[in-house]
């Protein structure tokens, strides 16, 4: 958990840094523009099943329930746009937890580490208010899971990582000089790591401040993912979905 929030104040320091540092007027000519999101807030529920080793676990797990239970957390989205045309972006989200599942002999310790990254690329057409982006990338997951049974029962542990390419669009609004709207949407796994994935993901984002925004809304984000059988068994196929808040630095 130290290395996580050490980890997290180095973005925020970061991002800080290049606000003050590039805090004047941008000149027109300028052929990058970048954005950091530092620690922004995702408050995801999980619903679905995963089996670690041939055994079977219920997902059913609200926001509140994470929260509870959380152990550590790193979240950043960092976007650079290349003459208003070309763009890439790297999106970073990691959760521990720790919770408990009573059963009749006790509780079960559960331990539960969740990372996902994404890599995107894409090309940006301007129509007036509006930029149309058509987006390819690749998403990076990687789970573990250990249950500490109660009593003489063994502990059952087990990790996997994957990675899924997905092909999407995204739609940025400029409504006015403030305000802004930007919905997105991808799929993808393809059978190369997940067998399939969707994501959706709406925001209005607030500028008060010329180099500073807020941005709040909405991410679902769906894998079915299975590898192995027998007691080697791993199975996730769960959506995660919930708010999301955050403050948004451009340069």
């Amino acid at each position: 958990m130290r290395r996580l929030l050490a980890a997290g104040t180095i973005v925020l320091v970061i991002g800080l840094v290049c606000s003050l540092a590039y805090g004047q007027e941008s000149n027109a000519t300028d052929n990058w523009q970048f954005s950091l999101a530092p620690m922004y807030l995702w408050g995801a529920s999980i619903n679905g099943d995963q089996t670690v080793k041939g055994i079977d676990v219920d997902l059913d797990v609200s926001f509140g329930d994470i929260f509870n239970n959380l152990n550590g957390a790193l979240i950043f989205h960092f976007e650079g746009v290349k003459q208003r045309r070309w763009g890439f972006w790297v999106d970073f989200n990691a959760i521990r937890l720790n919770p408990q599942q009573g059963t009749p002999l006790g509780d079960i310790d559960i331990n539960f580490t969740q990372i996902l990254t994404e890599l995107t690329g894409f090309y940006r057409w301007n129509v007036g208010a509006h930029n149309f982006d058509a987006l390819g990338g690749l998403r990076y997951s990687r789970m573990k899971l250990d249950l500490d049974f109660p009593g003489p029962l063994l502990s059952v542990d087990q990790s996997k990582g994957w990675v899924d390419p997905f092909v999407g669009a995204r739609w940025l609004w400029q409504m006015s000089e403030r305000w802004n709207l930007i919905l997105r949407g991808d799929i993808g796994g393809f059978g190369v790591g997940s067998d399939f994935t969707w994501n959706l993901v709406g925001l209005v984002d607030f500028k008060p401040w010329k180099h500073v925004s807020l941005f709040g809304g909405y991410r679902a984000l769906y894998q079915d993912y299975e590898d192995g059988s027998g007691a080697n068994e791993f199975k996730y196929d769960a959506t995660m979905t919930g708010p999301i808040l955050g403050l948004n630095i451009t340069w």
